[in-house]
């Protein structure tokens, strides 16, 4: 993702449909039984069940197992459940809790320098005897594979962002090098070193250490053909790690390894695994994936390793999922979310056929906006229309009451929250129309179709708000590089037979405030949008208009990516997505993902621009000011890029970082780039058939399994 190892390691933001709840206090995992003793005969009472378990989400499985999101800002949740389940022995690993821990099954030795120019050196040495799950060994190179592909020019073509190992010494240069006739950049990469077989050393550069520099060598392994293409070896003569030449190889001006890159991609079959479990078969007609165990897996961070044999993953209906669980179609319900939803799961456990578990969870169902075009890249537009949502009912009626209201990007959970809630300012956004049409009208959405002042209670094209755009505003690009689209922009999904459009009048445009909103079917938070927001006498009164388009959900993650091979047609459409967000670790690192620049454009799903950044950037080069220096110089106007820069790049200490992490939370609220809906608690409810199966907030039903096991086994 964003850093070399962000997909791996830092606070992920992870997407997925909206699910579960309920509080729990985590306790030790029993590991399962040696799975190499024979279950004993079963007493003739006794059901004998098969060493097999399904799983499950509502998110369909799109086949992106082996790099998630492709380096974007997010990914389908059941993806990422494969990733999970198949991918292995990185150098750290996150436990139950969420902190990252050194991984003993796969680490002989590690260190940590300080250097005299500022420079953070690292260097990991893994154990000989690692495979991968076709018996190959596993050495450093394969440690080194994805972030020396992955910060090439190379990848570039094949649509990664070539930022993975920013923030080690070299970096930019090595970025830069083409090929043999490159005329700039250096084909070794300095701060990626291969000391010996078993050996690699990072070096973080000084404007880049951070307070999460920890995490720097926490790699995966990886065939080198997966990410460099058949034939690429990684080579080290002193200087830094390269890359053999056919890397760069060229058809024409398009990099040969770039369409390897994109078809190894989707890759099921040609390369072997380093995780608990391989993909044994993908029908991507049934979205259903079927493991196995890996037979050279030697164990997670604890030495764990898996007992269930075979496990199914397959689309849960949130309709039928309780039938699903009740007729064997699926084994776990994770992430049980809903009054009604919950309500009727709990009634089915009995302690026989049945169990659950619970916890709280670390995310929150929102809507999210884009907010680089349309009228939602207006603050005062994101507002409103978290004005016109009564949250609270909205959580209340969801959840069944079971889950709270947040108003940023956090986890009441957060350490972070916990030091600083007495004293963080945060907008409160109860519910008031009013209040919604007061900040619309100051932020200038006070003119009709004609640019005529809005009246209330007209109808047709002059039913809604116009807003009169500066120059600016009307020629706008895109972070995607698409141009024009705030001149050309209009509703869509009228079935009503009324077009809202942009309209020019004596040179000036006006943009109306209609929305477009991408839900997901079959999903009830959907379902409760429509009545309470596109349906919504409120916001008709208010001057806005929703419009509703229904799809699954890799259109919309292929709309959020603006990605065609996920079904987006090339031009931004849709300002407003449902889903959900939570976080895979304690890690809590968003620095890149407010970029002004457009190289950082897929690092931030809400594409937010924010204009204090403008005015007061952050320089990584400069002086790392405290947070009262550089409220005092900014003029108390610090952006979002700034705040989640100097988060990580500034603090030092616990309480520095903290007081960076509210300021960051207060400036979110503000611009209100996604509106809570509700934090929920999770329950998951399983087959009884299961035992020591134990979830929690950082440790979901793909860690979990590998300490469960199915009775007799």
């Amino acid at each position: 993702m964003k850093k070399f190892l962000a997909l791996l390691l830092a606070a992920v933001m992870c997407l997925g449909l909206l699910a579960g709840c309920g509080p729990k206090d985590s306790g030790e995992s029993t590991p399962p039984a040696d799975n190499s003793t024979a279950p004993s005969e079963a007493p003739a009472s006794q059901e004998v069940f098969e060493n097999k378990v399904i799983l499950g989400d509502t998110t369909e499985l799109g086949g992106d197992f082996r790099f998630p999101g492709w380096g974007g800002s997010s990914a389908g949740a059941s993806d990422q459940a494969i990733w999970f389940l198949t991918a292995g022995y990185a150098a750290m690993e996150s436990d139950q809790g969420g902190a990252y821990q050194w991984n003993q099954t796969v680490v002989k030795d590690h260190s940590e320098k300080d250097n005299d120019d500022g420079s953070r050196t690292y260097t990991v040495t893994i154990k000989e005897g690692l495979k991968f799950s076709d018996g190959s060994p596993i050495t450093a190179k394969n440690y080194l594979a994805e972030v020396m592909a992955f910060s090439s020019a190379v990848c570039v073509q094949a649509s990664r962002s070539g930022m993975s190992g920013q923030s080690l010494v070299g970096f930019s240069d090595y970025n830069k090098y083409t090929g043999p006739d490159s005329a700039e950049g250096a084909k070794e990469f300095s701060g990626v070193r291969l000391l010996d077989e078993y050996t690699y050393e990072l070096t973080v550069a000084p404007e880049q250490v951070s307070y999460f520099s920890y995490t720097t060598p926490a790699l995966y392994p990886y065939p080198l053909a997966l990410p460099l293409g058949d034939g690429v070896d990684i080579m080290d003569d002193g200087n830094g790690c390269y890359l053999t030449e056919n890397f760069y190889e060229k058809n024409g001006d398009e990099y040969v390894k770039a369409q390897e890159m994109l078809d190894n991609r989707y890759d099921v079959t040609k390369f072997p695994f380093s995780g608990p479990y391989v993909i044994s078969e993908w029908d991507s007609g049934t979205s259903q994936a079927t493991l196995t165990i890996n037979p050279e897996y030697q164990g997670n961070f604890e030495g764990q390793k898996p007992s269930i044999e075979t496990i199914v993953y397959t689309r849960i209906i949130s309709e039928t999922q309780l039938a699903q669980l009740q007729s064997g179609g699926v084994d776990v319900l994770a992430n049980i979310t809903g009054g009604e939803e919950t309500k009727a799961a709990l009634a089915i456990v009995d302690g026989e056929k049945f169990n659950e578990t619970h916890y709280q969870r670390a995310g929150y169902g929102k809507l999210e906006f884009e907010c680089d075009f349309g009228p939602t890249m207006f603050q005062e537009v994101r507002q409103a229309v978290a004005y016109l949502l009564n949250r609270n009912e909205f959580c209340q009626t969801f959840t069944g009451g079971y889950g709270v209201v947040v108003d940023g990007p956090y986890s009441p959970d957060f350490s972070m929250w916990q030091a600083v809630q007495d004293e963080i300012d945060l907008i409160d956004y109860s519910y008031s129309p009013d209040t919604a049409i007061k900040v619309l009208e100051e932020g200038g959405w006070i003119y009709n179709s004609k640019g005529e002042p809005y009246v209330a209670g007209a109808t047709g094209v002059d039913a809604v708000r116009y807003k009169k755009l500066t120059a600016e505003e009307a020629n706008a690009v895109t972070g995607d590089g698409t141009e024009g689209v705030n001149k050309t922009y209009e509703s869509v999904a009228n079935t009503d037979g009324v077009t809202y459009k942009t309209v020019e009048i004596n040179g000036e445009y006006y943009m109306p405030l209609a929305i477009n909103w991408f839900g997901t079917d079959e999903n009830t938070v959907t379902d409760m949008l429509t009545t309470s927001l596109a349906n919504s006498a409120d916001v008709a009164a208010a001057g806005m208009v929703v419009r509703s388009t229904r799809g699954d959900f890799n259109m919309l993650l292929g709309n959020i990516y603006r990605d065609s091979s996920m079904g987006y047609a090339g031009t931004p459409l849709y300002g407003l997505y449902n889903l959900a967000t939570g976080w895979n670790s304690a890690v809590y690192d968003y620095s890149w993902n407010w970029s002004l620049d457009p190289a950082y454009f897929d690092y931030s799903s809400n594409k937010v621009y924010d204009e204090y950044d403008k005015a007061f950037p952050y320089d990584l080069n400069g002086e790392k000011l405290t947070y009262e220096e550089a409220m005092e110089a900014s003029g108390g106007k610090l952006g979002m890029d700034y705040l989640s820069m100097a988060m990580v790049y500034n603090a030092v200490t616990e309480d520095e970082y903290n007081q960076w992490w509210m300021g960051y939370i207060e400036r979110w609220n503000e611009l209100m780039p996604d509106i809570p809906l509700y934090s929920n608690y999770y329950y998951d409810v399983y087959n009884a058939k299961i035992e020591n199966f134990d979830t929690s907030p950082f440790f979901n039903q793909n860690r979990a399994i590998i300490y469960a096991n199915v009775k007799g086994f």
